[in-house]
């Protein structure tokens, strides 16, 4: 089976976001379910509900702003026509190669590839084993910050919850996967049950309206 994903159609994105939220949705409310029913191993559910949750809070942070990026690239734009965004994903192994580099060649050969990109267009296919973006198993708010910006996307729906999602998701993320020993309360798991739900529902919509507006364009013209 190919691991690269075409996505050339508003239509198409948002199949893809819906089927992914599916399946996990449907194992968070089963972990949901037992946290409820089973109180003998209610301890036990808590602390591996709240990496699951995590899990795919980060994984569906991951894919949808791969989707996004792939639905871009199928749309072949020129690359001048984009948000310097894209640019700067196409040059981020030149950037990391001149950042370590005092050479005037090396600096000067990163200015010549940028001012070749602007009569290319972002074609990039979306390679499952080589996604042009990871959330480097750190969904913070900082970390999805710079998703944002990598892709190019403005959204205010973390800035509410991003104190929530340091300082407890996180942290008691940290403490699961690292082996701690901590007390979780039911209360805690259902009130991030409902906030991961919230997040990404309208992070699918975020990313579906930035597609039907275009907002990858670095100007829209009226009437387009």
């Amino acid at each position: 089976m190919a691991n690269n994903i075409n996505v050339r159609t508003v239509e198409n994105l948002e199949e893809l976001l819906f089927q992914d939220l599916a399946w996990r949705k449907k194992e968070m409310l089963s972990l949901k379910i037992l946290v409820e029913q089973d109180q003998v191993n209610e301890p036990i559910l808590l602390r591996a509900g709240i990496a699951l949750l995590c899990a795919h809070f980060e994984g569906f942070i991951k894919k949808a702003s791969n989707c996004y990026i792939a639905y871009v690239a199928g749309q072949k734009c020129l690359y001048s026509d984009l948000k310097e965004n894209f640019s700067a994903l196409k040059m981020e192994q030149e950037f990391k190669i001149c950042a370590g580099s005092e050479k005037h060649s090396v600096h000067k050969n990163l200015l010549k590839k940028y001012e070749a990109l602007s009569t290319k267009r972002f074609t990039d296919k979306y390679n499952l084993d080589k996604p042009y973006i990871s959330t480097h198993s750190n969904p913070s708010s900082t970390e999805i910050g710079e998703i944002l910006m990598t892709i190019g996307v403005e959204t205010d729906i973390f800035d509410t919850k991003s104190q929530y999602i340091d300082s407890s998701l996180l942290a008691n993320r940290h403490c699961v996967v690292h082996g701690e020993r901590s007390e979780l309360e039911k209360e805690d798991f259902l009130s991030t049950f409902n906030i991961i739900m919230e997040l990404i529902d309208s992070y699918k919509d975020v990313i579906v309206m930035a597609a039907d507006k275009k907002s990858y364009l670095r100007r829209i013209e009226d009437g387009e």
